[in-house]
């Protein structure tokens, strides 16, 4: 009985645990946070400290994303499992009304991006998704290291740098572009124009 007691105290731990909303990214500002709550599927929102603005969820999958807010606070960027060792890039304009803007097709143009000058192509990758980034202090431009494995080599894969243009919504490969050889030694290349 005492077993039975445990194992039911237990779950309802864990159950509350779950339920509970909790604060994935916060803005610097203080002007909005991201909270996620588990509900069967994770449940992603954008909460801003002005009690005028509406809360905004965000569309998702079951995994719960990963945040990072620009240094203005304009921006988010979500990196979101999609499957065993893959995930997609979703970037948000975050405006000062409230508004939550997701750019449509951001993941795509990244990887159309690569595959315009690498060896090996996103359908050719396994295992995908952005392996580093950062904002630049201006807010201008987003740099990107999107990661994939050959899912017909092992040890080989590529990276490629990217930077994404935050105000013209554009992205180049960065002047320099390292690729794994086939050994998944890193080597650099320049890139041709």
């Amino acid at each position: 009985e005492m077993k039975i007691i445990t194992i039911i105290a237990l779950f309802a731990v864990v159950a509350m645990a779950y339920a509970d909303e909790q604060v994935a990214a916060k803005a610097t500002s203080g002007r909005f946070e991201v909270t996620k709550e588990y509900q069967g599927d994770f449940v992603e929102t954008v909460r801003f400290s002005d009690p005028k603005l509406s809360a905004v969820r965000l569309s998702g999958l079951s995994w719960p994303g990963l945040y990072s807010i620009s240094p203005n606070d304009g921006w988010l960027l979500r990196t979101q499992k999609t499957g065993s060792g893959d995930s997609i890039a979703i970037l948000y304009r975050i405006e000062e009304n409230g508004r939550v803007s997701e750019v449509v097709g951001f993941d795509d143009l990244l990887w159309s991006i690569s595959d315009s000058t690498s060896r090996l192509k996103k359908k050719e990758l396994y295992h995908i998704g952005v392996s580093k980034f950062a904002w630049s202090e201006d807010n201008g431009t987003l740099e990107i290291v999107l990661r994939g494995s050959n899912a017909s080599k092992s040890g080989d894969g590529i990276e490629c740098g990217i930077v994404y243009d935050l105000k013209a919504n554009r992205a180049v490969v960065k002047a320099t572009h390292s690729e794994q050889d086939g050994g998944g030694q890193p080597a650099t290349r320049p890139e041709s124009k």
